[in-house]
């Protein structure tokens, strides 16, 4: 662009002087404050710069009015292609109507020809400075109030079909009105366009944000079939931060991050924080909408909704009080009156839990008390009766407690021995029927409606793998209704008949809060029980809770003997697991490049995938062997045949 030094418009590359002035035009590259773009906005300051292009604060000079003026890069510009669907994908965006999402405003072609958005102005911090502001991390309700907000405005685009796919920090800008803190989605649309873009893939690469891409972006999915759940995921991310005050996983290369987001189960926010356990809901919905597989997030923004408004603080339930007796007044002697018998009110005892016995404090039974503060038996009836009704009171009141706790707690957690929901306890009788062979035959040919009644009839009659397969259709597999606690119940059922996998299921549901509990102490000894039945996921996932406890520190001891007897066993992702420790040092291993290449090498030998895109990296990067590119790439396209997508980006990006 070009500009005349003494009115400061701006006029196209090909212009010599200005009309106006008939003095000669100056060349620029970045824009300049009190230059006038069309003559309608007066830039007073550059605001940032990206790969995508930058943004300046402008005046609208007819409405005297702030304006973000958000330039395409010139190399963008030049994309036919890109420009293309750019202009289809501001048009959309102008329907996008919110007070959670940045106005965009009007798409226009500056003098240079480079399009912009002139959009609007929000005069405050971006998410990022915000929690800078408070300290890195913010109050529950105040994360709560912006997380609402954020879901809406990706409500607002979902409902048109656009997703965004970078909800960061960066992404989400925050305007004061009477209320607080307002938050505002910044470049929907943009994103995707740009990702099209030939010249961005070929000069710059994945647009993945690593701290909050979701794993399906890590695989390489196409833009044509990632959905809302995307960016669900993104948010959890960004929901974790505003709580904690760090990012959900952490990572030195592009290879780590995409070990995390696809193997590396998420960790409870309480783990960081513990006093967010103090609200009920709140690690569940994170871990929800951080689950790997999409179709354990919610289904969209309205069932998250749901489950932001039903975060609450935990209040301890109210214990009902015994009410004061009043003894009718006998008229008798002193000597024939007994000594009055005091009846404590309780103390508040701990929540029961399923399973347990509420045992009655003895403070509650006359017939417990000390022999000298029991009642002296009566020739007068009346006393005796009034002492047994307070006593019958507290006994019902202190039953009536339990029973109120019970209820509240089974509205927690559902029950895993329903038995509307789970099948008889199994005989020993596996796979031995033709309805179990062809059920599962069903199952793995994805013809799921076809297999429940099947499964269902194998499940009852004691084949653990088919109660498994069961409670897998029931995660929410096509044509199926989700329904979790049902699914926990199969898997209870498919573990208790000696199913690997089904242990590994139901103690995955522990750890990560499907249920909405996080229970690790329970979720290990499932997950151990998987383990030493050969699951390969058991294995792994034990150890990371070794790795990455909920509540205490990390046994890096305990984790590495997981591993290492799953690695003996020829489980591979312990074996890859086993390898990224040693490659990185993490958790004060000492680095062994040496190490770590035995232990990718034999993940690959037994097919995973990573452990060959690692071997691939290693004889790229010559650490732990002798550089040798022909057998990086023999070890990258391994991975690829097994559908790594970074070793296929891999091998694209190297021709």
């Amino acid at each position: 662009m070009k500009i005349c030094p003494q009115c400061d418009t701006g006029y196209p590359d090909n212009a010599v002087t200005c009309p106006t002035h008939g003095g000669p035009l100056s060349e620029i590259i970045d824009l300049r404050p009190g230059m006038l773009i069309r003559k309608t906005y007066r830039i007073e300051r550059l605001l940032g710069k990206g790969g995508m292009g930058s943004v300046y604060l402008a005046r609208h000079e007819l409405m005297d009015a702030p304006r973000a003026l958000k330039f395409l890069s010139h190399e963008l510009n030049s994309d036919e292609a890109f420009t293309r669907r750019f202009l289809r994908e501001g048009r959309m965006l102008r329907q996008v109507r919110h007070k959670n999402v940045v106005d965009c405003g009007d798409l226009e072609r500056a003098e240079d020809e480079r399009l912009f958005f002139a959009m609007e102005f929000v005069d405050g911090p971006d998410l990022r400075g915000l929690m800078h502001q408070a300290g890195g991390r913010l109050d529950v309700a105040e994360t709560l109030g912006i997380a609402h907000g954020i879901a809406e405005g990706m409500g607002a685009a979902h409902t048109l079909g656009m997703v965004h796919r970078d909800i960061k920090p960066e992404n989400v800008l925050m305007a004061r009105d009477k209320s607080g803190w307002v938050p505002k989605i910044a470049d929907f649309g943009i994103v995707a366009t740009v990702e099209s873009s030939t010249v961005y893939k070929t000069t710059r690469g994945s647009l993945l944000t690593p701290p909050y891409a979701a794993p399906e972006q890590w695989r390489g999915t196409r833009s044509s079939e990632l959905d809302g759940r995307t960016d669900l995921y993104a948010l959890g991310g960004v929901l974790f931060e505003m709580l904690t005050g760090q990012t959900v996983f952490e990572a030195e290369n592009y290879e780590g991050w995409l070990f995390e987001h696809m193997q590396t189960p998420p960790r409870p926010p309480s783990s960081l924080r513990p006093e967010l356990a103090g609200w009920k809901g709140l690690d569940a919905l994170v871990l929800r909408l951080l689950a790997k597989n999409r179709e354990y997030r919610p289904s969209d923004v309205a069932e998250l909704l749901g489950l932001i408004d039903a975060v609450r603080p935990a209040v301890p339930a109210s214990r009902p009080t015994v009410p004061e007796i009043r003894r009718a007044t006998v008229v008798e002697p002193e000597s024939a009156r007994p000594t009055p018998v005091t009846i404590p009110t309780p103390e508040p005892q701990p929540e029961r839990r399923a399973g347990q016995v509420t045992r009655l404090s003895p403070e509650l039974s006359p017939d417990l008390l000390p022999e000298a503060d029991k009642p002296k038996r009566r020739a007068k009836w009346l006393p005796e009766v009034l002492i047994a009704a307070v006593v019958l009171m507290v006994f019902f009141f202190s039953w009536q407690e339990s029973r109120n706790r019970d209820a509240n707690l089974a509205a927690f957690q559902p029950s895993l021995t329903a038995t509307d929901t789970q099948p008889q306890t199994p005989v020993t009788n596996p796979d031995a029927t033709a309805p179990a062979r062809h059920g599962k035959a069903l199952f793995e040919q994805k013809q799921y409606k076809d297999a429940l009644p099947l499964l269902n009839q194998a499940c009852t009659g004691g084949d653990g793998e088919a109660c498994d397969y069961l409670g897998q259709m029931y995660e929410g597999l096509p044509g199926i209704s989700k329904n979790f606690k049902k699914a926990a119940a199969l898997f209870t059922t498919a573990c208790d008949a000696g199913n690997a996998d089904g242990c590994y299921n139901i103690g995955n549901f522990y750890y990560v809060g499907t249920l909405n509990i996080v229970d690790e102490a329970r979720a290990r000894p499932l997950l151990a029980k998987a383990c030493d039945g050969g699951s390969d996921n058991g294995c792994l996932t034990l150890g990371i809770s070794y790795l990455q406890p909920t509540t205490g520190s990390a046994d890096v001891t305990k984790a590495l003997a997981v591993f290492t007897k799953a690695c003996d066993a020829w489980l591979g992702s312990s074996c890859q697991q086993l390898g990224q420790i040693y490659e990185n040092g993490r958790m004060g291993v000492e680095q062994d490049y040496v190490r770590s290449v035995g232990y990718f090498s034999k993940a690959c030998e037994v097919g995973n995938s990573n452990g060959c895109y690692m071997m691939g990296n290693l004889y790229w990067s010559g650490n732990g062997v002798e550089k040798n590119i022909a057998k990086s790439d023999e070890y990258f396209k391994r991975a690829c045949s097994m559908g790594h997508a970074g070793a296929c980006q891999t091998l694209k990006d190297s021709k």
